[in-house]
């Protein structure tokens, strides 16, 4: 398995979700994503990688090899919530959300594995948008020289 950055692996998910239909990459970065809701948008998304561990600590880590580690991959994202509509449009974030999912575990499998974590969903303050943020178990091996 080859050396993949992390910042490489989030750029990686994220093209995987913007070739999906459906969604659009949000300006923002993941830690102010839906922060504002002026700046969301149906489909808009954002992805983020906020932690790495070590895949198994009793391994021994050889430098020119590099280290196996788990990094969490957060994807955000939006879609409406329109009041006079809105057990259908959640029934559509929840499609939308499947669609991400898919698009994320069949990322380029090169140099990596993804095992889907979980989704947590939630509205906007005034319930003008549906927000859902899934996580993601990414196994690969960084550099360590």
């Amino acid at each position: 398995m080859s050396a993949l950055t992390v910042a490489a692996l989030r750029a990686r998910i994220e093209s995987a979700v913007d070739a999906a239909a459906g969604f659009t990459k949000s300006r923002f970065s993941p830690a102010a994503f839906a922060q504002d809701v002026r700046q969301l948008a149906h489909g808009a998304f954002s992805v983020g990688a906020p932690q790495t561990d070590p895949h198994r600590a009793e391994v021994r880590q050889i430098r020119a090899a590099g280290a196996m580690v788990n990094t969490i991959i957060e994807v955000k994202f939006s879609a409406n919530h329109r009041a006079d509509n809105q057990v259908s449009d959640y029934d559509t974030g929840l499609a939308l959300e499947a669609l991400m999912i898919k698009a994320v575990v069949g990322a380029s499998l090169a140099g990596l594995h993804v095992v889907y974590v979980d989704s947590v969903r939630d509205t906007t303050p005034d319930a003008e948008f549906w927000l859902s943020t899934s996580r993601f178990r990414c196994i690969h091996r960084i550099d360590l020289e």
